[in-house]
């Protein structure tokens, strides 16, 4: 395992067993390790036998095969799910397309091609990359002005021809979207924000680079034709992006819709403020939201005894495993009338709370030796601040 507590993800040609690629590059995984895992799997499958997860005292494994000619094997401190797996495989679709990818025809033109991802899956792996568990962001919360801001964007979006588009702020930490690209399926969504993270270097209305236009796949719903991506940073820290067929052109975007829809409200945009900062006691959480997730590991330090951020993600999975049978008991309700139900679980390293709503879970990772009593209120302080309150 790496020092700093993140994943690795190997990929390798099925049939020959030739490393495509593996990241993080650094300290790289040896080629027999490669090899012998790689053969494990394959030693399973000729059994009849389909290896999905295997733990040793020091790490967590996960294999996932895709097309028969492509596995992808995970390695990690904490539990490695086929999520993890599938949402790698999932921006390597988004950026390349499933027919660029399966079957594997040429094994050494694919592996340069891969390079191009690899900023992204090394985000996604990253311990603060949401390993798997959904991207870290928060929509913006309800109100007037996020009203007035959607609806601008909407016709922005229709004025570029397309009904979706979105506004990044912070990196990605504050999110806002037209209502198509908000019912975009989870695993086209999640590697967008990913993607859409970084913003391009200047402001799209102070001139100089402003834009990014790059070909994307959606890996749910159009993994074989490309749609445009369209990233236009507004100014430092807020951005917007489209995505969309060949019209309009850049150059139209720069020059005439965005001084039309966003010059007007640039102060509005510079001012407006992140969502409020989560409880000071939360270390890490995970909100599922009719069925999207989203979560965040927090990198301070925390209260004395608390665990040390690199194990934080893993700490949230086992959580989320333990809490299981509150969150989707086998009755299929959660509780009369679906009424909110708060649980918790005390562990000699952390401490566990699961606010239940219907069509929301919230899943906070706490200090060890929380009392009991201020858990509904930091757990409803906690939801506020990510949107939901």
């Amino acid at each position: 395992m790496d020092e700093e507590g993140g994943a690795f993800l190997v990929g390798v040609a099925t049939a020959s067993g030739l490393p495509l690629f593996c990241r993080p590059p650094r300290p790289q995984v040896p080629f027999p390790l490669v090899g012998a895992l790689h053969g494990v799997h394959l030693f399973g499958a000729a059994a009849g036998a389909e290896l999905r997860q295997a733990a040793t005292p020091t790490a967590h494994l996960g294999w996932a095969g895709y097309g028969d000619s492509l596995t992808l094997i995970g390695l990690s401190p904490g539990p490695a799910p086929a999520r993890i797996l599938d949402s790698a495989f999932g921006a390597m679709v988004l950026l390349l397309g499933r027919e660029q990818l399966l079957p594997v025809r040429n094994e050494e033109r694919l592996k340069r091609e891969l390079r191009g991802c690899f900023p992204l899956l090394d985000s996604l792996l990253s311990p603060g990359g949401g390993w798997g568990m959904g991207a870290p962001c928060w929509p913006l919360p309800p109100g007037p002005a996020r009203d007035a801001l959607q609806e601008r964007l909407r016709r922005f979006a229709g004025a570029a021809g397309t009904d979706l588009g979105c506004v990044v702020w912070g990196g990605g930490v504050a999110w806002l979207s037209t209502a198509p690209w908000g019912a975009l399926p989870e695993a086209d969504s999640a590697p967008l924000r990913a993607l859409l993270a970084p913003p391009p270097p200047e402001g799209a209305l102070r001139g100089g680079v402003a834009a990014r236009d790059l070909p994307v796949f959606l890996p749910n719903s159009s993994p074989e034709v490309p749609l445009r991506l369209l990233q236009l940073r507004l100014l430092p820290g807020v951005g917007v992006g489209l995505l969309c067929g060949p019209r309009p052109s850049l150059q139209l975007l720069l020059t005439q819709l965005v001084p039309q829809f966003w010059g007007p409200v640039l102060e509005q945009l510079r001012a407006r403020p992140r969502p409020p900062p989560l409880p000071p006691q939360v270390l890490g959480y995970l909100l599922i939201h009719r069925g999207r997730r989203q979560s965040g590991i927090l990198k301070g330090a925390g209260p004395g005894g608390a665990l040390p951020p690199p194990l934080r993600a893993a700490a949230l999975r086992r959580l989320l495993r333990l809490l299981e049978p509150q969150i989707c008991p086998k009755s299929g309700g959660r509780g009369p009338h679906g009424r909110p139900k708060l649980c918790y679980l005390a562990l000699p390293t952390h401490t566990g709370c699961c606010l239940l709503r219907p069509e929301l879970t919230l899943l906070l990772l706490l200090p060890p030796g929380t009392p009991r009593d201020p858990l509904s209120p930091t757990a409803l302080s906690a939801l506020s601040a990510l949107g939901h309150g």
